[in-house]
């Protein structure tokens, strides 16, 4: 399976479960969740996915900014790693949130 399939897959699984969710918080009745937890999804999702190349591009910014010679905006590994970390905390975050809003309901 090539690297790009794979993506594509997991990214409809992270929609899938992003949806999912979003119907439970909606049948649960805390619609006032959903201020919080749409724009999360709608950030993160995105992201997640797009992770290296908004790593690279974020270096060839700084690169042009504060270097006298920049650089191709290779991200290092570690920047990548940090970027997904972030990404899935906040994913988990909110399918948290909308686990929980059966409880606060």
């Amino acid at each position: 399976m090539t690297e790009k399939r794979k993506n594509i897959k997991f990214l409809i699984c992270q929609i899938v479960v992003a949806i999912l969710g979003l119907v439970w918080i909606i049948v649960r009745g805390n619609t006032v969740l959903l201020s919080a937890y749409i724009p999360i999804m709608v950030i993160v999702i995105p992201a997640t996915y797009f992770n290296y190349t908004l790593c690279k591009l974020e270096n060839k910014w700084h690169s042009m900014w504060h270097e006298r010679t920049p650089c191709d905006g290779e991200p290092s590994d570690f920047r990548l790693l940090m970027g997904k970390i972030s990404e899935w905390i906040l994913f988990i975050m909110a399918l948290v949130l909308a686990l929980l809003s059966g409880m606060i309901a």
